[in-house]
């Protein structure tokens, strides 16, 4: 397979031309130089009008805009390719082009691994910065409390303020009401310390859109910040987590809580692409509850035994409204009913455990038995993550919908291995207690008060 070289300048004089190389929305900036080995420069008669040899080398950005701003950087530039032949940005080589043809196809192996070699490149390059930073800026999502998901990947961390306060208020312009949280160097990576980076992990967050000061971008997979060199933080994660299914609960929440950008030109058709990704979204959370166990605060009893914790909710519940032509009396009387249910508090992570007696301790228990107990005591379902913007409330509606997608998988993905997210063992987390949690529990705050 090949991929085609699209100039977009040439240097006739000095026989060189820049351009794009790849397919649409993926292009590398290229350089094809003309006469590598000097062949026509030192020896013409050597040469065959016509059969050009040339080499296409891989080229940076700052680089590639050398044809608007600097050519003689870029003549230099061509120069030195030409005398260097560099390896490591060397793409293909030919024997001969048609010179009146300013399109020369590449090797498209050859591409790919150098795609490869210059993605991490520049991957490393961007995670030193980041980690030397002395803060780093994060849009994030007041209605969640969270890191604002873009397109349902993905969050953005900069390096300078003034350009995230800079992109944070065009998407107020938007009508994306996001705001940017400030994380000092203490937050993500202080020596065998834990990390923000690590939270953001368990919480599901797989990738960072990174902007440095001079507003170039790269996607940095977390996983990657973690194992990079200039990381002194804690190497092992001991948050509990649930990361599908946390990160499939913020991005439901986020679609619910705050403005989108769907077309309501046709309301019914905004109607029904509203619906669609609900129904997408409520999906995931249903995939993730399937096969997760939370931590569920319990307490043991002097005689040994192990009971849950339980919280009340009040709702409040309008009166039918009254008879017409009752007097007003009558209906200020219609006092609002009262709804009690009652709910088995469980939690998705380390983090966001919480109990308000310090008795109580974390237990890892499986969704199935969290389910018998529910109906066991006849309560009213789950509420995850109680203190949480995102709690959600779960019943036997959800346990259905549960049971319902485990029939499908087990007929569409009978082959389908068990969520990776959820450790076979894992001992309970520390005894927490209060609203805060004590020094030596697994928690690193990343809610900020100087959101702004």
């Amino acid at each position: 397979m090949e991929l085609r070289f699209k100039t977009t300048y040439v240097n006739d004089e000095l026989k060189y031309a820049v351009g794009l190389v790849g397919p649409n929305g993926a292009e590398e900036f290229a350089m094809r130089v003309i006469d590598p080995t000097h062949i026509i420069m030192t020896d013409p008669e050597t040469w065959t009008p016509g059969t050009d040899p040339s080499a296409l080398f891989g080229i940076t950005e700052e680089e590639y805009n050398w044809k608007d701003t600097d050519l003689e950087k870029l003549d230099e530039l061509a120069q030195k390719l030409r005398t260097d032949i560099p390896t490591d940005r060397l793409l293909a080589e030919r024997d001969g082009v048609r010179k009146k043809d300013r399109v020369e196809s590449i090797d498209y192996g050859k591409y790919v691994r150098y795609r490869k070699e210059r993605n991490e490149r520049r991957r490393d390059e961007l995670i030193a910065r980041m980690l030397g930073a002395e803060e780093l800026y994060c849009m994030y999502c007041g209605e969640t409390n969270k890191p604002y998901v873009f397109q349902y990947s993905f969050l953005q961390m900069f390096e300078d303020k003034a350009v995230a306060m800079e992109l944070a208020n065009e998407y107020r312009k938007r009508n994306i009401p996001l705001l940017v949280s400030t994380f000092t160097r203490d937050q993500f990576n202080r020596e065998n310390e834990k990390s923000v980076f690590q939270e953001l992990q368990v919480l599901g967050y797989p990738i960072i859109m990174f902007f440095d000061a001079e507003k170039r971008q790269g996607m940095i997979p977390i996983k990657e910040i973690v194992k990079h060199s200039a990381y002194i933080g804690q190497k092992n994660n001991l948050i509990y987590g649930n990361p599908r299914l946390d990160f499939a609960i913020t991005n439901l929440y986020q679609f619910l809580r705050t403005p989108n950008n769907m077309d309501r030109s046709d309301p019914e058709k905004f109607k029904e692409a509203v619906a669609k990704t609900l129904s997408f979204m409520e999906s995931r959370v249903v995939e993730a509850l399937s096969d997760t166990r939370f931590l569920v605060p319990t307490k043991t009893m002097p005689d040994g035994k192990v009971i849950p914790a339980m919280i009340k909710m009040s709702q409040k519940k309008p009166a039918a409204p009254a008879a017409e032509g009752a007097e007003e009396a009558a209906k200020t009387e219609a006092a609002e009913e009262t709804i009690e249910k009652n709910f088995l508090p469980v939690f998705t992570n380390g983090m966001e455990f919480v109990s308000d007696k310090d008795q109580f301790k974390a237990a890892v228990v499986p969704l199935d038995d969290i389910i018998k107990m529910v109906r066991e005591v006849k309560l009213d379902g789950i509420l995850i993550n109680m203190k949480s913007k995102c709690a959600m409330p779960c019943g036997e509606e959800r346990f259905a919908q549960v049971e319902k997608f485990r029939e499908w998988k087990a007929e569409h993905m009978p082959d389908a291995e068990q969520n990776s997210d959820v450790p076979e063992t894992l001992e309970a987390p520390a005894e927490v207690g209060g609203d805060e949690a004590p020094a030596d529990t697994p928690f690193v705050p990343i809610v900020n008060k100087n959101n702004k």
